[in-house]
């Protein structure tokens, strides 16, 4: 009895891929010794592999069974060491599953896949901004890195790495090159706005930093607290900035001035209205933002700005380049049907 807790012991103690290998011979030997044994009792290769798994399995359905004393021989076999092993090997699966579940909710897996999207800094603005990124791309992919010691929203394509997003390391975890977007929110927990666009100038400089070593484009989008600030993130090549304060201030000055007008700017902002902002490419028979203009209407498109430009008061004469990017309202139906 003590030689058998001793070798149980030993079992328990090996690699996984040890036990899975193991248990694969086990299964081998009862599939091929059963069939070789007794080929009346088991005429088949499939029929004795079904009761080597009902065997070690502990299911037993009585179907089959041996009769000879080489058959049973090998049924106890089975029955001491095959089930132990298929238990062990069932045990240490479910371990595993419950590791990675665990490993997944405290952000410590690296993130393989690519065409992703990176947040920064968790707070109720990044949980509403994933909803809307889902709800414009239903199968879009987020990483979202924080210091947070456990995942802070539940979603099967929202990937959680835990850790400071200024480590390079952390940053790499999130397979940064392969994103398509990497957005750096504000960290809501700091109330200085000096220190807050401070930590993010950070971060920011760490991805810039990554980028510049590794020369591969990292397109970064940081939410700055207040605007003279923008020059220090100018400086290190950041290319889009949202600010946090004046956005809200100047979206109440317009309804303050204009009653009425804050629905416009919720459907601007959110799909969730119908409409939404999308980019189009220059087509061939576009010469002007004029044309361009009239042939998007028509189709109940409504153009917004070429660029970064919205002023179209020289639109008839002012010429379009095949590089230009234009921002059009529309709905998706819409789109889809231009882009045919």
């Amino acid at each position: 009895m003590l030689i058998f807790q001793r070798i149980w012991k030993q079992i328990t103690k090996m690699d996984f891929g040890f036990i899975l290998l193991l248990s694969l011979i086990i299964i081998l030997l009862g599939t091929v010794g059963s069939h070789f044994l007794e080929p009346e009792t088991f005429p088949t290769l499939f029929d004795g592999f079904w009761w080597t798994m009902t065997t070690l399995t502990t299911v037993g359905y009585g179907d089959y069974f041996p009769v000879s004393v080489g058959g049973r021989m090998l049924g106890i076999f089975l029955f001491i060491f095959g089930i132990g092993i298929i238990g062990v090997l069932i045990s240490k699966t479910v371990d595993s599953i419950t590791t990675f579940q665990k490993f997944k909710r405290e952000g410590k897996l690296v993130y393989t896949y690519e065409d992703h999207y990176i947040y920064i800094n968790w707070s109720k603005k990044t949980e509403r901004a994933i909803q809307e990124i889902l709800a414009h791309v239903p199968d879009a992919e987020i990483v979202l890195i924080d210091m947070l010691p456990i995942t802070p929203i539940e979603h099967e394509q929202v990937h959680f790495i835990q850790g400071d997003p200024s480590d390079e390391n952390v940053l790499l975890m999130a397979n940064i090159f392969e994103a398509k977007r990497v957005a750096i929110f504000s960290d809501s927990k700091i109330e200085d706005p000096s220190l807050i666009d401070g930590k993010t100038l950070l971060i920011a400089s760490a991805v810039e930093g990554l980028s510049k070593t590794h020369q591969k484009e990292v397109h970064t989008i940081v939410e700055v607290s207040e605007d003279r600030h923008i020059p220090k993130f100018q400086h290190i090549a950041v290319e889009d900035f949202i600010l946090s304060n004046d956005s809200v201030s100047l979206l109440m000055a317009k309804a303050t001035l204009h009653p009425g007008t804050t629905n416009l700017f919720r459907q601007l902002l959110s799909k969730r209205y119908g409409n939404n902002i999308h980019e189009f490419k220059v087509k061939e028979n576009w010469k002007t933002i004029k044309q361009a203009s009239e042939e998007l209407l028509e189709k109940g498109a409504i153009l917004l700005a070429v660029n970064d430009n919205m002023d179209f008061t020289d639109a008839t004469n002012r010429q379009l380049h095949s590089d230009d990017i234009l921002y059009v309202v529309c709905h998706d139906r819409v789109y889809e049907e231009l882009n045919q």
